[in-house]
Order: C-alpha cells, then sequence, then structure tokens
C-alpha cells in the first residue's frame, strides 16, 4: 500500500472513530440533559459536553448537540467514503469541518479539536489515490 493511500485510509479510520464516538457521547448527553435537566457526568468526573455553551439554555443547548450528532453522523459516512478511496468522502470531510469544528469548541471537546484536523490533513494529503466521482 502506498503512502497517499495509507492515508487516506488513516482519515477514513479517524473521521470514523470520531464521528461514531463524538456522535454517541452527544446524543446520549442531550437525551440525559431533556430528561434530567443536567449533563451526566463521565467515568473520568467532569460533565459530558460542558463547555461555552451551557451557557445557552436548555434548549439551545439541545439544538446543538442535535447539531453535532448529525455532523458526527456525516463525519462516519465520509469515513466509510474515505476508507473505500471515494474522493466523495474528501469532499464531505471539508464540507463538514467547520461546522464540526465549532461545535467543538463550543462543547470543549479537545479529542474532537486535534483528531479531526489530523484527519482531514491525511484525507488531503492522500488525495491522489482517491478515486474521483
Amino acid at each position: 500500500m502506498n503512502r497517499n493511500r495509507l492515508a487516506t485510509r488513516l482519515a477514513g479510520a479517524g473521521h470514523a472513530l470520531l464521528g461514531a464516538g463524538f456522535g454517541i457521547g452527544a446524543l446520549w448527553a442531550t437525551l440525559h440533559l431533556r430528561r434530567t435537566g443536567e449533563l451526566p457526568m463521565t467515568p473520568w468526573g467532569f460533565r459530558a459536553l460542558s463547555g461555552p455553551f451551557e451557557r445557552l439554555g436548555t434548549d439551545a443547548f439541545s439544538a446543538l448537540g442535535i447539531g453535532l450528532v448529525v455532523m458526527s453522523v456525516l463525519n462516519v459516512v465520509a469515513g466509510a467514503l474515505l476508507w473505500r478511496g471515494d474522493r466523495r468522502g474528501l469532499r464531505l470531510s471539508l464540507a463538514t469541518f467547520v461546522p464540526t469544528m465549532g461545535l467543538g469548541a463550543g462543547f470543549a471537546l479537545p479529542f474532537l479539536l486535534i483528531g479531526l484536523p489530523i484527519s482531514v490533513a491525511l484525507a488531503v494529503a492522500g488525495r491522489r489515490t482517491q478515486r474521483p466521482t
């Protein structure tokens, strides 16, 4: 496997893992907030999705939480397309980058804020091996 293909595969895996992890977590935290009125505690001792968006109130926070779930699903799709070497994965990755980073900052998600740029950079680096569609 050449370097460009490896970069595309790593980008696909990164997008899929980040999307699945943060999507499931955001859905769980948003539903918990709606049900109990507070954000759930993580196993590491802090509240899930606790960040600047908390100041917006439950309704706005919940809408943004669902927005993160939607962006996460799109990142999983981008990851699957990238894994297959489909250039649509790169396009979707680039289209979701800014909204996902904004949500990551508002929910204070450092692993997303670090992982997504790396994954996008790998997708761009591997673009030569991606099939145009």
